[in-house]
C-alpha cells in the first residue's frame, strides 16, 4: 500500500485519514495496481498533500510528497509535468519555511524528498549546474540538519551526480555516507552494493567491480540485510553484470567494458526468454552474436524514438538509447542487413536503410547531447558518444 507505513495514530485529523485509506486500497497488492488506479490516485494524493498542509500534519505530508513524486515517474503513469510540479512546490514550501518545526519521521521523509528531486533533475538539460548545485546544497543542509543514517541511503542520488559528472571526490563523499547507511527498509543490494559498482568504475578499479558483484552474488553481506534478496530483480549475477556495463559506458570506461563483457559475455549469446525488450541487453546481445528477435528490437526502436519526441523519457535516457540504436544499426547492416521496415519521426511506416537509421539516431543523440554539454560543464557527450563506438563498432579515435 502506497501509504501503508502510515498508522492510524499517527494521523490526527478523521479526514485526512479517511483520504489516506482510500489512497491505500487503492495500492492494495501489486505495484500494477498503482499504475492501474494512476488516474484516481494521483490527484487524490494531491488532495492528501494540500489537506495534511492546511492541518499543519507533516509526516502525512512529507510521506505522502515522497510516494506521490516517486508515483509520477512510475513508467505506468509517468507524468513529469507533475513531477516538475511538485519539486516547485517543495522550492516554494521551503522558501516559505514550511514544516521546519516537524518532528524527526517527518524531517526524515523531507530528506528523502529533496533527494528525489535531485535525482529527478540529473536527466534534463534544462536544469543546469548551477540549478543541480543549488539542489545538492539543500540535500547536504537538509540531511546535515535532519538526516538519520536510514537519510544515508539518499546519498544514492548524490552517487549518481558524482557518476554523472565524473567527479571522485562527490563519489567518495556519497561512499562514506552509504558505508555508514541503515539499510533495513532500503535494499541493500540496490542502494550500497549497486552504488559501490559504480563508484569502482568511476574510480577505475575492475577489481573492485568484480570483487563487489561476487560478494552480492554470494549473499556475503550483513544477515540482517539479506531480506531484500527475497524481493529484489537486481540481486542476480546478470542484472549486476549489466548495471556494471552500463556505468561502463555512460562514465566513458571503454577498457573495463572489454574486459567485463569478455568475462561474462556468455550471458548474452543466446536469445531471452519473451525476447529482448530493453534497449541495451539488445545491444549487448548484438555484440556477443545474439541476432534473433529482429522485428521486436525495430518495435523497441521505434517505441524510444516515440517515447522520445512524446516527452515520455527523460532527455538524458533517451540520448543514451539513441546511442544504443545509432550502434545497432551500424551492427546489422555489417550482418547483412541491408534495409528495415520502420516508422520513425511523423513519416508513414517505410523502407529504410540500415544507414539511413544510424543517421536518423546519431541526429537525435548528437542534439541531446550538446543540450546536456550545454548544460553541464563536466559531461563530456564527444567521450559518452566515443565510448559506444569503442565498444560495438570497434571505432579508435584520436582522443586528443
Amino acid at each position: 500500500m502506497i501509504l501503508g507505513d502510515l498508522k492510524r495514530n499517527h494521523v490526527a485529523d478523521d479526514k485526512l485519514w479517511e483520504l489516506v485509506e482510500r489512497a491505500n486500497q487503492l495500492t492494495t497488492g501489486s505495484y500494477g495496481s498503482w499504475d492501474e488506479n494512476g488516474p484516481v490516485l494521483v490527484p487524490l494524493m494531491e488532495r492528501i498533500l494540500a489537506h495534511a498542509k492546511e492541518k499543519e500534519d507533516w509526516l502525512v505530508y512529507f510521506f505522502d510528497m515522497s510516494r506521490l513524486f516517486w508515483l509520477v515517474r512510475r513508467s505506468g503513469v509517468n507524468d513529469l509535468r507533475r513531477a516538475f510540479q511538485l519539486a516547485e512546490l517543495f522550492h516554494r514550501d521551503n522558501a516559505l519555511h514550511v514544516g521546519e518545526q516537524a518532528g524527526s519521521s517527518a524531517q526524515e521523509w523531507r530528506v528523502q524528498v529533496t533527494a528525489q528531486i535531485l535525482g529527478f533533475y540529473l536527466g534534463y538539460p534544462q536544469i543546469d549546474d548551477g540549478k543541480i548545485q543549488h539542489m545538492l546544497d539543500i540535500f547536504r543542509e537538509f540531511h546535515e540538519r535532519y538526516g538519520s543514517e536510514w537519510n544515508n541511503g539518499d546519498y544514492q542520488k548524490v552517487m549518481s551526480l558524482a557518476k554523472l559528472n565524473r567527479d571522485k571526490e562527490l563519489a567518495k563523499e556519497a561512499k562514506r555516507k552509504l558505508e555508514r547507511g541503515d539499510y533495513e527498509n532500503w535494499c541493500y543490494v540496490c542502494y550500497y552494493g549497486l552504488q559501490m559498482i559504480g563508484y569502482y568504475v568511476l574510480c577505475e578499479d575492475p577489481e573492485g567491480v568484480e570483487e563487489m558483484i561476487g560478494r552480492l552474488c554470494e549473499r556475503v553481506i550483513p544477515v540482517k540485510y539479506r531480506w531484500c534478496y527475497n524481493l529484489c530483480e537486481s540481486a542476480k549475477e546478470e542484472e549486476l553484470v549489466y548495471e556494471a556495463l552500463l556505468d561502463c559506458l555512460k562514465i566513458g570506461r571503454s577498457r573495463m567494458f572489454a574486459r567485463f563483457f569478455a568475462r561474462w559475455q556468455h550471458l548474452y549469446e543466446t536469445s531471452e526468454a519473451g525476447g529482448t525488450n530493453v534497449t541495451h541487453r539488445v545491444l549487448f546481445h548484438s555484440l556477443a552474436g545474439d541476432w534473433s528477435d529482429l522485428k521486436e528490437r525495430l518495435r523497441l526502436a521505434e517505441k524510444d524514438d516515440q517515447d522520445k519526441r512524446e516527452g515520455k523519457e527523460t532527455p538524458l535516457d533517451c540520448l543514451y538509447w539513441s546511442l544504443c540504436w545509432y550502434c545497432y544499426f551500424q551492427m546489422l547492416e555489417r550482418q547483412g542487413t541491408g534495409t528495415v521496415w520502420m516508422k520513425l519521426g511523423e513519416d508513414e511506416s517505410r523502407e529504410w536503410t540500415c544507414l539511413e537509421v544510424t543517421a536518423y539516431f546519431e541526429k537525435q543523440a548528437d542534439l541531446l547531447g550538446e543540450q546536456m554539454d550545454q548544460a553541464r560543464k563536466r559531461f563530456e557527450y564527444d567521450r559518452v558518444k566515443r565510448t559506444y563506438e569503442e565498444c560495438f563498432l570497434g571505432v579508435q579515435r584520436d582522443r586528443g
